[in-house]
């Protein structure tokens, strides 16, 4: 079995974030996304910076995208830090299947403990329907973060598609904090 492991292993969440948005895992392809979410089917660099009357920066450079994190002060990090893949299935995405195979987990609560401006943090998945091993690492995180008195909800995923009703409930979570789906 190979171990994959995180593409953006090395990206250092900046000391000064007050927005930190949690996925799951981007394994570190060759020909994978030059960021965290910038895969084609994933529409975060869409509804991000529309949160905030921007732009779509979906095909935007990377430089872009790091001055709407400066801007408003988000960052991004993932739960799982490697995977533990069987021979064959290395393109394998499945969120089931990399429940089943993680080999390290990120320990997002150090993480947390570092950001000394975190004010919110959000898990950009809706459901955690047969992925019970994402689901405990996310809800001893929302713990944590309610112990902190740091807001955790959940957001509709980006992945898939965009839609104008996954844009309200991004911006009502994100920018005007009336909704918040509780992990």
């Amino acid at each position: 079995m190979a171990i994959i492991q995180h593409k953006f292993r090395d990206h250092q969440v900046s000391p000064q974030t007050e927005i930190l948005i949690l996925g799951t895992f981007t394994p570190d392809l060759a020909d994978g996304p030059d960021f965290f979410h910038g895969r084609q089917r994933n529409f975060l660099w869409h509804l991000l910076p529309i949160c905030w009357g921007m732009e779509s920066l979906k095909d935007a450079p990377l430089a872009d995208k790091q001055n709407l994190m400066a801007k408003y002060k988000v960052d991004f990090a993932d739960v799982i830090q490697s995977l533990e893949i069987p021979d064959g299935e290395e393109l394998n995405s499945d969120d089931a299947f990399e429940d089943s195979h993680v080999h390290e987990w990120k320990d997002v609560i150090a993480l947390i403990d570092t950001l000394p401006n975190l004010k919110s943090v959000y898990f950009i998945r809706k459901t955690f329907n047969g992925i019970p091993n994402i689901r405990g690492q996310v809800v001893a995180i929302a713990k944590h973060c309610q112990q902190k008195g740091i807001r955790m909800c959940k957001l509709e995923t980006p992945a898939k598609f965009f839609s104008e009703e996954k844009q309200k409930q991004w911006i009502d979570t994100i920018v005007l904090e009336k909704t918040c789906l509780r992990a």
